[in-house]
């Protein structure tokens, strides 16, 4: 049985919005967890929301997003260290709620398409990882490096990229994180790429081809499901999805339309229609 989630980020419309009214809202949808965008790390109260985690009986994965200031491929030593010392944070925040994963954009900046041979910063992205991996293994937290299409990334936007950069920075607690909203642009056959995947994967975001909640949209759900069972994949299954124009979060997503007008029944029906297609519930 995979545990089903939900990110919080569905509910906020500013990435600062309190996490903890969210946490609730996951519950009553019909999730076992909870997805954490760590974009301020140092800002959360770990402990409350620790407390509202246990009190409703939710376990907590968490993600995080790189940016120009924190990009830890970047040429300028200082940014780099910028980028790592947010993952570590990040890291820390993950082990207080208990998350055995920190996802995400974890080793390059989003929406950073530098103009100078990508060579140098490939190299600078397995030397900072390297470090990163070694401070996660401290808290028994694995990193996952999210597969990204093209217009977000351009570092890894494919399994078999992923493969290839993990077989490179040999680094065990380091795994891909995959997201059927991405895999829809970027592999040949979502199904394939899963398999391919294997025993690397470790994190898992099932959203729909419009970032809509999974059940709407075109997305081969039965073929993803298969494929997640073939491999024998324990992890989180988290829907990490944006509906919500006019918004900070929104704006950011580039979500130009609104999409369902009743979050949380939306929320509902997608904890339905995952437990169903993944856990046969």
């Amino acid at each position: 049985m995979n545990p089903i989630g939900i990110h919080l980020s569905y509910w906020q419309e500013k990435w600062s919005d309190n996490l903890l009214p969210l946490i609730n809202k996951a519950y009553k949808s019909g999730y076992d967890l909870a997805e954490f965008p760590l974009l301020f790390p140092q800002d959360l109260k770990y402990d409350l929301l620790r407390g509202v985690l246990n009190n409703l009986g939710m376990a907590a994965s968490c993600s995080t997003g790189l940016n120009g200031q924190t990009d830890i491929t970047h040429p300028s030593s200082a940014i780099r260290k910028a980028g790592i010392k947010h993952l570590h944070a990040c890291i820390q925040g993950a082990s207080m709620l208990g998350s055995p994963i920190l996802a995400g954009l974890t080793y390059t900046g989003w929406g950073i398409f530098p103009k100078e041979d990508k060579t140098d910063r490939y190299k600078q992205c397995i030397n900072s990882l390297r470090m990163v991996s070694k401070m996660a293994d401290d808290y028994g937290i694995t990193i996952c490096l999210e597969v990204v299409n093209r217009f977000e990334g351009y570092l890894l936007n494919t399994v078999s990229q992923g493969l290839s950069f993990l077989d490179e920075l040999k680094c065990s607690n380091v795994k891909l994180h995959l997201d059927t909203f991405h895999m829809n642009i970027e592999e040949d056959n979502i199904g394939a790429a899963i398999l391919r995947a294997g025993p690397f994967l470790g994190h898992f975001h099932a959203v729909e081809n419009n970032r809509q909640i999974p059940g709407t949209g075109h997305i081969p759900w039965q073929i993803v499901a298969e494929s997640i069972a073939s491999i024998d994949y324990k992890g989180y299954i988290v829907s990490e999805t944006f509906i919500t124009s006019s918004s900070e979060v929104g704006d950011g997503m580039n979500i130009w339309r609104s999409l369902p007008s009743d979050l949380d029944n939306a929320a509902q029906n997608g904890a339905i229609f995952l437990k169903r297609v993944f856990n046969h519930v």
